[in-house]
């Protein structure tokens, strides 16, 4: 939206202010403005001039010393144009004007200059070095001046030429308003910004009311589709007298980069960047007359829009009709068969509101974006359609001489009052600063809020003027407009408060817990496509829940058309295609979610249900290529599959709640090693391995035997929540070093790692965070069924750096506990 100073300034005074300052502070506001463009005369120190004699230069066959009259006397100018001749009115540029240089089309200053040794006393100009070309194209003179008697006839000699030709300065904004600010697609919407940045008050033209009148000269409105069209008025315009239209509207106009065509299509525009509502005039001798509805296309339809153009419809088009003739894309483009052309006597001229998802639709369905639709897009305000109709009447009337008369309508539909509660305390509360009520109610007023100020509390309520009601709904949205106004840069700088270090989630950490288990078993992490096809499933022979399938209506490809229910499609082709290039060893794990559709969409609710899952695929060695590889961990079994499993459990601390059953109903697992996992207590299992089944390894040409994994993490952290230590809090993630201790110890062989790491647990000593076993000894020296064990302890404090009298004093309650429950004697 381009926003001319000198028409905003008929809504607001903006004349004592700068266009930087209007523009930084509207950015601030929330209206970007992209550029300042200045419009008008470029040339300055040009006057309008008079040629008295023409003689030929005494030194060049090409010039001639002209003596021109400039207002201010006579001067000598050498020009080398081809058309100079007495008594002609021309431009002159006195010493020190600027003009543009035709040679690279850059302004310049002008200055003395002796041209084949005879001084020239200013120049005279053509209309490219003025920049005046386009508006004058039937002057232009190839290698000649600009000959002006005919457009200065009255004007009198030594005038600016600014004030000859009634070239205004203009300064334009070029704004970029938000999808949600349809207000600011109008130079009013604006003015309203502006007024209330600068505490200012708004002018709105004086508009009069029309009320329909029984006789409509034919027509009759009828509209059935709520959806399509929920307000239509037209006026019937007669005996208009076609014409150009006046200058200040033209101006205008071409300020906001609209073309002014004459003043029966300009009166439609300016309408349009005025108020914000768009409309279109019919040229009634060739709409005729009769029923005007609004519909939706019909299979198979076409129409010829002004553009030329013939468009093919679809079922989301929506179409201006008149007795069911197809005569306009309805808030898009009129039609080519009822154009408005200069021989136009009478008009039927259109106002309505076309719901915004409606007109988005339409415009989508034939590929068109125009001004008008880029208003219904982002919502016009209804309450302004009569009054956009009212204005342009008026308009009519005043510059084409119109007579109206008719005005028939469908019955108006008002915005229903929205009213908004506004605590001013919440104020503060939000912004971190304090807002005076008086500039509070000040500031909402100002942008058109009804505001009931009841002194005696510390609320107000608020009611949301119509064209606001689009994006004002909620107190929060009362806020952002009292600091966009108020100024950001109002509120203060603070920094922080340092209450408490950063922490983990529960469920943040139990993720963080088991991908350092998995990543800490061998496993490698990797990440694949939520979307899946018909083609994956019918390779890997998976089946889906078809029930609680979730599709892609608009998918890309056919191989993204499935919300996925498993991760161990994606998981067997990466190994498929890993296995086909030679790569044998392959241990890999993914979590990510699945989806599930339980019921149908709302407005609430998506109706599918997202989980968590935890999933993975193993074969050959995952420690190939390390030394001493114990036989046990050559090859992956069932066994090991499991241990890696019981790691995740272990992760969450839930080692002892589960069971692990056999299992061979599993289509894809093989039925004699795979298993469950079942909760001790009873209920679902909250996840499956085993080894794939052998006709799916067959069909897959899989070599070696491939195991597979998947759980339930969503099972699996509601049962973590109830056993966690802190599951409200969270895990601190502390900014304090960390310490290291080791301790070594003898203990006899039937003594397990897990029997000494539960004494350690038991202790529940907050400043121990880590617990490892490091090396083990058995020799000679030690005996039989003896060994030597050495761990390493880390301990830290969310709150301090610790001494080393605190941590001699933690190991020394380890060493003194251990000694006393188990047969260990330290070294």
């Amino acid at each position: 939206m381009r926003v001319s100073l000198e028409w905003l300034n008929d809504y607001v005074d903006v004349s004592n202010l700068q266009p930087e300052d209007v523009a930084e502070d509207l950015t601030n506001a929330g209206l970007e403005v992209e550029a300042i463009e200045r419009l008008g005369a470029l040339f300055s120190g040009v006057r309008l001039g008079k040629m008295l004699a023409v003689e030929k230069h005494p030194n060049a066959d090409r010039l001639n010393l002209v003596t021109v009259e400039t207002g201010q006397g006579q001067a000598k100018v050498v020009c080398g144009a081809n058309n100079v001749q007495p008594d002609t009115l021309i431009a002159y540029a006195e010493i020190g004007a600027t003009v543009i240089s035709r040679k690279d089309n850059t302004l310049f200053t002008l200055q003395k200059a002796k041209i084949r040794g005879v001084e020239s006393s200013g120049m005279i100009c053509s209309l490219d070095e003025l920049g005046l070309s386009e508006k004058y194209p039937d002057d232009v003179v190839e290698g000649g001046i600009w000959h002006m008697t005919k457009v200065a006839r009255e004007s009198q000699i030594g005038q600016p030429l600014e004030a000859v030709l009634n070239l205004k300065t203009d300064l334009v904004l070029d704004t970029a308003p938000t999808a949600n600010r349809g207000d600011l697609m109008s130079m009013i919407g604006v003015a309203r910004e502006v007024a209330a940045l600068y505490n200012r008050p708004v002018t709105l033209p004086e508009l009069k009311e029309l009320a329909p009148t029984p006789e409509s000269n034919g027509y009759q409105i009828r509209l059935d589709d709520p959806s399509v069209c929920e307000y239509y008025g037209g006026a019937i315009m007669k005996n208009l007298k076609t014409g150009p239209s006046p200058d200040w509207m033209v101006r205008r106009l071409e300020a906001a980069g609209v073309r002014s065509h004459n003043n029966v299509v300009d009166i439609t525009n300016y309408v349009m960047l005025e108020m914000g509502q768009p409309l279109h005039a019919f040229d009634m001798d060739r709409l005729g007359t009769g029923t005007v509805g609004v519909r939706k296309a019909k299979p198979g339809e076409t129409i010829r829009t002004l553009d030329g153009e013939t468009r093919k419809l679809t079922e989301d088009s929506v179409l201006i009709t008149l007795n069911d003739r197809p005569v306009a894309m309805a808030g898009l483009m009129g039609g080519e068969d009822t154009e408005i052309g200069d021989d136009s006597k009478h008009l039927f001229l259109e106002a309505a509101f076309f719901p915004p998802a409606s007109n988005r639709r339409s415009a989508k369905s034939v590929g068109l974006r125009t001004e008008a639709s880029a208003r219904f897009e982002r919502g016009v305000d209804r309450n302004t359609c009569r009054k956009a109709l009212f204005r342009a009447v008026q308009l009519y009337q005043e510059l084409a001489s119109a007579e109206l008369a008719g005005f028939v309508e469908s019955p108006p539909k008002p915005a229903p009052a929205v009213t908004v509660g506004l605590r001013l305390p919440r104020i503060e509360k939000l912004l971190g600063t304090p807002v005076e009520r008086t500039s509070a109610v000040n500031i909402l007023e100002k942008l058109g809020f009804g505001v009931k100020d009841d002194t005696s509390a510390d609320a107000l309520s608020v009611t949301v003027p119509s064209y606001r009601q689009h994006d004002v709904s909620r107190e929060v949205d009362l806020i952002e407009e009292v600091i966009r106004i108020h100024g950001y840069g109002n509120v203060p700088y603070t920094l922080p408060k340092k209450t408490r270090s950063a922490s983990y989630s529960l469920r943040q950490d139990l993720i963080r817990r088991i991908h350092t288990a998995l990543c800490g078993a061998g496993l490698q992490e990797t990440v694949t496509n939520s979307l899946i096809g018909e083609a994956l499933l019918e390779k890997t022979g998976f089946t889906v829940d078809r029930d609680q399938l979730v599709q892609v209506t608009n998918s890309h490809s056919r191989d993204h058309t499935l919300m996925r229910q498993s991760l161990l499609p994606n998981l067997i082709e990466i190994a498929r295609y890993n296995l086909a290039q030679g790569v044998e060893n392959i241990w890999l794990y993914e979590t990510g979610r699945t989806y599930f559709k339980r019921g149908k969409a709302s407005e609430k609710s998506s109706g599918v249900v997202e989980k968590l899952t935890i999933s993975g695929l193993m074969t050959g060695s995952g420690f190939s290529g390390t030394w001493h590889v114990p036989e046990s961990l050559s090859q992956t079994d069932f066994y090991l599959t499991k241990g890696v499993t019981e790691q995740i459990l272990a992760s969450l601390k839930l080692t002892n709640d589960y069971v692990f059953e056999a299992i061979g109903d599993v289509s894809w697992l093989h039925p004699g090693k795979a298993a469950a996992i079942v909760p001790k207590a009873g209920g679902k299992p909250v996840g499956v391995l085993g080894q794939m089944h052998p006709a799916f390894e067959s069909r897959l040409k899989f070599r070696q035997p491939v195991f597979l994994f998947e759980l339930d993490f969503e099972t699996l952290f509601k049962a973590a929540k109830q056993t966690a230590d802190q599951p409200e809090a969270g895990i601190i993630v502390s900014h304090y070093p960390t310490v290291k201790r080791d301790m070594a110890f003898f203990a006899p062989e039937t003594l397990t790692h897990r029997q000494i790491l539960a004494i350690i647990e038991g202790l529940n000593e907050p400043l121990i965070t880590d617990v490892t076993l490091f090396d083990e000894y058995r020799g000679e020296q030690l005996g039989a069924g003896n060994r030597s064990l050495a761990y390493r302890l880390t301990l830290q404090s969310p709150s301090e750096t610790l001494t080393d009298a605190v941590i001699d004093e933690v190991m020394a309650r380890v060493k003194q506990t251990l000694s006393k429950d188990l047969p260990v004697t330290f070294r």
